[in-house]
């Protein structure tokens, strides 16, 4: 009961010299609580965490205020000991932090991976680092004291995925996954079959004009065609063919063509009218 009594009453001091000093943060505006309904971001392009999120927030979420942000990542406990895994974001304005905004069990950290125990954060730039809390107690909550309000992340609710803005440049597409890195080398070799199958019916286009039409096959362009692969494996080949007819006049004719998946082609229509 003593060291109860003790923990609570060292807890309450921090807690108090805190909340006299808050967290020694560079402020952009007056720092105070917004309105919850409205979530203002007073026009610098980010949105504040509101009063109710700020009380229960799960690893992985983010608590916004006017001049930086704080994500808790991760937790990790082992030998009586916990560490948590943080991203302090600054906004407009580079900040310094005390390790000892972040409380658990209502005491400061115990050891960081903070030079000097301060967050020392850039302008618009994001670090990490770990705090370490002796965890007695098994907390299951810490809490961020940013003066005017608290942030509380829960240890009991689910892990969510924290956003990680600004970590992939403009333009970079995402991370794929396992999935989608297993799926690439089936539709590149769906494509290279699909590529040889039209160049092996193109290859056959003038025998195909040859012995189905009365026109004499002159050329193709075979960027023009289309190519859609069939319901059970094949392909139907459309394209614009240059041949000439029975006057020796060049002419246009569109041929559509449905071929099996090694190019051999069991249908042709010319212009319309179906050959076989």
């Amino acid at each position: 009961m003593n060291k109860w009594i003790a923990c609570a009453t060292a807890a309450c001091a921090v807690a108090l010299s805190l909340t006299l000093v808050g967290c020694d943060s560079q402020v952009e505006e007056p720092n105070v609580p917004t309105d919850s309904a409205s979530g203002s971001t007073g026009g610098y392009g980010y949105t504040l965490t509101d009063a109710e999120k700020l009380k229960a927030l799960a690893i992985g979420e983010t608590a916004v205020w006017r001049d930086y942000e704080v994500t808790v990542t991760s937790v990790d406990r082992a030998d009586g000991k916990l560490t948590a895994h943080i991203d302090v974001k600054g906004h407009t304005l580079a900040q310094s932090l005390s390790t000892e905004c972040l409380l658990s069990f209502g005491m400061p950290p115990v050891s960081s991976s903070f030079d000097g125990d301060v967050i020392t954060v850039p302008a618009g730039e994001t670090v990490s680092g770990t705090l370490t809390f002796d965890d007695q107690y098994t907390s299951q909550r810490l809490f961020w004291n940013d003066g005017a309000t608290e942030g509380t992340w829960d240890l009991t609710l689910p892990t969510v995925q924290p956003e990680r803005q600004g970590v992939e440049s403009e333009g970079t597409e995402p991370a794929k996954t396992e999935n989608a890195k297993q799926e690439e080398p089936k539709k590149d070799e769906a494509a290279e079959a699909q590529k040889q199958a039209v160049a092996a019916l193109e290859a056959e286009m003038p025998s195909l004009f040859e012995n189905n039409t009365f026109y004499a096959f002159q050329s193709v362009d075979t960027s023009t065609a289309t190519v859609t692969p069939q319901e059970g494996g094949g392909y139907e080949y459309v394209n614009d063919v240059t041949v000439t007819g029975g006057d020796g006049a060049p002419t246009t004719a569109n041929v559509r063509l449905i071929c099996e998946a090694n190019g051999n082609c069991i249908s042709m229509t010319v212009d319309g009218a179906f050959l076989f």
